[in-house]
């Protein structure tokens, strides 16, 4: 019987129009803190590099780790 896990850090921001985009990033460090997503949050903002429908990133306003356990069912 397989058994996996997942671990997803799922980033919202608002965008500089009032739209919320979503990030998800895979394989999330173990342990990583709070405060470490919300300042890499705050330098992918400061960064300026993503502009979804033409605009900037203005705020982080969510952050969600999911960790998702998948067990294998036997058939056979």
């Amino acid at each position: 019987m397989a058994v996996t896990t997942k671990k997803d850090l799922n980033l919202t921001f608002t965008t500089e129009s009032g739209k919320e985009y979503r990030m998800t990033i895979p394989d999330y460090r173990e342990g990583i803190t709070d405060e470490a997503i919300k300042t890499a949050a705050a330098g992918i903002v400061a960064d300026d590099i993503f502009a979804p429908d033409g605009f900037a990133l203005a705020k982080l306003s969510g952050a969600r780790r999911v960790d998702t356990t998948t067990t294998d069912v036997a058939v056979a």
